[in-house]
């Protein structure tokens, strides 16, 4: 049995067919950690556009925004949004993949890919009722900053938001 490598491949307009197949098809488990997709983006249309303000954003260099394929389908998605010398990180892995070390690499690359372009800072944030996603930002080298109490009410959910952040460049002493 081989182990799964994923690779970040730059989301393009070509991608939005595979795109709507994974958030559809993922749809429910997603909506345990992350407030549900607009009903407008998952239509071919909406998802079309979708793509398409994430294309001009990387173009334009305010993020850069990623899917992993496994064969013809997409497994996982991971963006940056940046601002100046930080960038935000985010991702959502397949159920069919959940579990198998794809977040852990996806992280891993995109905070290589961070530290060669010079940025600072990275942060993330997760639910505490999402335990796993914590762990891999942890595994990874995320302490926490910052954890807002019942800060996931705002968004439909139990429990604190927690904020992640990693120190990318180390000033020599």
């Amino acid at each position: 049995m081989s182990v799964f490598e994923p690779q970040l491949t730059p989301i393009s307009e070509g991608h939005v067919a595979a795109l709507l197949r994974f958030e559809r098809g993922n749809g429910d488990y997603f909506a345990e950690f992350v407030p549900k997709r607009p009903l407008r983006m998952l239509t071919d249309e909406g998802m079309a556009e979708a793509v398409n303000i994430l294309c001009e954003e990387a173009r334009t260099g305010r993020g850069a925004y990623y899917v992993v394929f496994d064969g013809d389908d997409i497994v996982a998605r991971l963006n940056l949004v940046y601002d100046g010398e930080r960038a935000d990180l985010g991702y959502r892995v397949a159920q069919s993949h959940a579990g198998q070390g794809v977040a852990t690499a996806m992280v891993r690359q995109a905070l290589e890919k961070l530290r060669d372009d010079g940025f600072d800072v990275a942060t993330a944030h997760a639910l505490s009722s999402n335990p796993a996603s914590i762990r891999v930002l942890e595994k990874c080298g995320f302490g926490v900053s910052r954890i807002d109490q019942d800060g996931g009410a705002a968004f439909g959910f139990e429990g604190d938001i927690v904020h992640l952040e990693q120190m990318l460049i180390v000033e020599p002493v």
